[in-house]
């Protein structure tokens, strides 16, 4: 009677240790190795990373028609100069000329990386295989790169939600002269804060700001296309214009359109001029259009230095009588 109880609890014993193996080879060590695991399309991967913390020696590539990357930490602060933590693409061969895709994500991510790295670059530059646009990143934070975001080549359509993207030297990046790239991008809930370079827009992308905030960057941003704006704009008194309107060759003019509802602070400023001029344009086919609420931005000689036009008020604060 004795001895049956026993092989039972043997066998359960080794059960249990073929079955640990299993799962830890089903759960790969690192995300690259996870990814490189993930099967071709049509298949779709979940590569999860169960709220764990993964240092980055490589860039990781991502195929926006299958991937879904969520629920972790990537510390990018060991990536060589020069090199994206993540790269998202479709480029290579193998890939179908269809939008019938899944909604595929990288969501519930911190990224950190060291200032002359970069964080995530959109870009397809197989013109057979243009991919970029398929994808949302969400609730994420991307933070201590070179640049946090890039979008180039073939990235349009998508879209940023619940997104920080903060202490950087260049918080979102649009390449020069992209292709077929640009086309009304949404940023919902999105903060660009504390960068040295809050936007650099040299690509006259179509961006739509809903719900955001760019606060505190040392220079806001460089706009090269239309923008509409509905948030919240914060800086303290800048020694030269904070926002800057250019024009690119073949595009819309760089524009800024803010919403009513939507407020401009310059603190520290006592609702008074902040500085000669708010805004600098070079080209007479820019606009700022100001609906919004403003403090301390009205300018001493004007809200735009250059040929460009304003429209609407933009006035000191509301005082009572």
């Amino acid at each position: 009677m004795t001895g049956r109880p026993l092989k039972v609890l043997v066998i359960s014993g080794i059960m249990t240790v073929v079955l640990s193996t299993c799962l830890a080879n089903a759960h790969p060590s690192d995300p690259a190795t996870m990814i490189a695991a993930c099967p071709a399309w049509p298949v779709h991967c979940r590569v999860d990373l169960k709220g764990q913390v993964y240092k980055l020696q490589n860039t990781l590539h991502l195929n926006p028609l299958t991937t879904t990357l969520t629920n972790g930490i990537l510390d990018a602060s060991g990536l060589p100069d020069g090199k994206p933590a993540i790269v998202i693409s479709s480029d290579g061969k193998g890939q179908p000329e269809s939008y019938d895709t899944a909604a595929n994500s990288i969501d519930h991510l911190v990224l950190t990386g060291q200032p002359k790295a970069d964080g995530i670059i959109l870009d397809n530059e197989d013109e057979d295989n243009i991919r970029a646009a398929a994808i949302m990143l969400e609730n994420i934070s991307i933070s201590n790169f070179r640049r946090g975001l890039t979008v180039g080549n073939h990235a349009y359509g998508f879209g940023l939600s619940h997104v920080q993207i903060h202490n950087n030297a260049t918080g979102i990046y649009t390449i020069p002269n992209p292709v077929d790239a640009g086309e009304r991008i949404a940023l919902v809930d999105v903060g660009v804060f504390n960068n040295t370079l809050g936007v650099d827009d040299e690509g006259g992308m179509e961006l739509d700001w809903l719900a955001s905030r760019l606060d505190y960057n040392a220079m806001t941003a460089f706009i090269s296309g239309p923008w509409t704006f509905d948030g919240h704009i914060e800086i303290s008194p800048p020694h030269a214009p904070p926002i800057r309107l250019h024009a690119l060759v073949g595009k819309p003019a760089g524009s800024l359109y803010m919403t009513t509802g939507s407020i401009i602070l310059v603190n520290q400023s006592d609702g008074k001029a902040s500085s000669d001029y708010w805004a600098q344009s070079d080209s007479p086919y820019s606009v700022i259009q100001f609906p919004a609420q403003t403090y301390g931005v009205r300018g001493k000689i004007g809200i735009m230095n250059g040929p460009a036009a304003v429209y609407g008020p933009a006035l000191p604060a509301f005082t009572p009588r």
